[in-house]
């Protein structure tokens, strides 16, 4: 799968989530296991790009550290960053999904991607 393609999914996706008033849209490469999940809040116009610590190593949380705001559960660990963007913004979207994968998880220019929608 090339890049247009992949970005032409990931907004096609967020659309119809936006549209259906779905919650979560997970995308998955699935070689390596890495993703990149958003809450999708139709009500408030917007979807919040959510990278799970779990999916970052030390330089990859740095690389996205400047772009990102650092989430915290309850007892104040770091769970995850995250980054809202306006609804109306899916292009835009689209394109920082595929930087998360291509620039930040470096994986190559051709790889796949799956998704999922649901609430």
């Amino acid at each position: 799968m090339f890049s247009e393609e992949r970005i032409a999914l990931y907004k096609q996706s967020l659309d119809e989530a936006l549209r259906r008033y779905e919650e979560i849209v997970i995308f998955e490469d699935p070689a390596s296991g890495k993703f990149v999940q958003f809450a999708v809040q139709a009500g408030d116009g917007e979807v919040i790009v959510d990278i799970p610590m779990e999916q970052l190593n030390e330089t990859t949380y740095n690389w996205l550290l400047p772009h990102m705001e650092p989430m915290t559960d309850t007892q104040g660990n770091l769970i995850s960053l995250q980054k809202t963007i306006k609804a109306d913004h899916t292009q835009y979207a689209a394109e920082y999904t595929e930087w998360v994968f291509t620039k930040i998880y470096q994986l190559p220019e051709n790889h796949d991607v799956t998704e999922q929608i649901f609430t």
